[in-house]
């Protein structure tokens, strides 16, 4: 039997894989734009996972820290007022326009807002290295995760922390189900944390567990209009036909539940888990 060499496992292209299979060719930056309203709105719900997280961050006031796609600021702003300086950075300008508005709100002084993908950013040019670099459930649309991970691992001179689900994806999956499509979505903590140990990273992992919050919609009919677009904007012949948009219809109408507000969701379950990897950082990586 021939031996199994995990080295030789290219665990970045499973997880390009499941990118595609998400988003097809869709341009990130443009993703993030068009989804950014709604996702200021479930971030504003979402305080548990957002304090789970930052209890476990090793942090002192006089450190700076980095929020790598730092979305509307559901951590950057909070630790904005834990450390010296945090460095909000996100491919989104809606995004960090929304994550500005947050801060202002809360007159928040100490954010430095810099609109660039992390593995464009130039250390030492673009932005300085940082005391703590952290990644929370922002490599969705990432391609190359290898290249992501040493940009994360490079910009920090003390601690990396990232965050991703643990848990499985029911409404892709029921949805898919219904579709009569198989579901093929690779992008599991598993494999970042594998390709963490490829590049010499011995990374540490943490399940939590917190109240699961989910995307509501005004009404099924908008649902449905956002989850055809979905399947269109991956551009690799994933377009729903008129039979699936009927079913895709029929299963929303069966499974959205109307909630006291008059928004919509999916029935998820109690709890949600999350895994926090990170990392002490030992020395830079060379990206070839």
């Amino acid at each position: 039997m021939e031996k199994f060499d995990l080295n030789q496992v290219n665990w970045s292209k499973i997880w390009e894989e499941g990118v595609v299979f998400f988003i097809g060719q869709a341009e990130k930056s443009n993703s993030w734009d068009q989804a950014a309203s709604r996702w200021n709105e479930v971030s504003q719900k979402d305080i548990a996972y957002r304090d789970e997280v930052i209890h476990r961050l090793k942090l002192q006031k006089e450190w700076t820290l980095l929020d790598v796609g730092c979305g509307t600021g559901l951590l950057a702003i909070p630790l904005a007022k834990k450390v010296k300086k945090v460095t909000a950075l996100d491919s989104s300008g809606e995004m960090l326009r929304y994550c500005k508005e947050n801060a202002t709100r809360e007159k928040i002084t100490n954010v430095e807002y810099v609109h660039k993908k992390i593995e464009e950013t130039i250390i030492g040019k673009d932005i300085e290295k940082h005391d703590v670099v952290i990644a929370c459930r922002s490599m969705g649309h990432e391609h190359d995760l290898r290249k992501f991970l040493i940009a994360l691992n490079n910009s920090t001179n003390r601690f990396a922390y990232l965050t991703w689900g643990a848990s499985d994806r029911h409404f892709d999956i029921e949805l898919h189900t219904a579709l009569g499509r198989k579901y093929g979505e690779t992008r599991t903590y598993i494999i970042i944390y594998n390709l963490l140990y490829q590049l010499g990273i011995r990374a540490n992992i943490e399940i939590f567990e917190c109240p699961q919050t989910g995307m509501s919609y005004p009404n099924p009919d908008e649902a449905a209009e956002q989850l055809i677009r979905r399947f269109k904007n991956m551009k690799m012949d994933r377009e729903l036909s008129k039979e699936e948009e009927t079913r895709l219809c029929e299963f929303l109408q069966k499974r959205l539940q109307k909630q006291n507000d008059g928004t919509y969701i999916y029935p998820i379950s109690q709890t949600a888990k999350n895994a926090l990897i990170w990392w002490e950082k030992s020395a830079d990586i060379p990206i070839g």
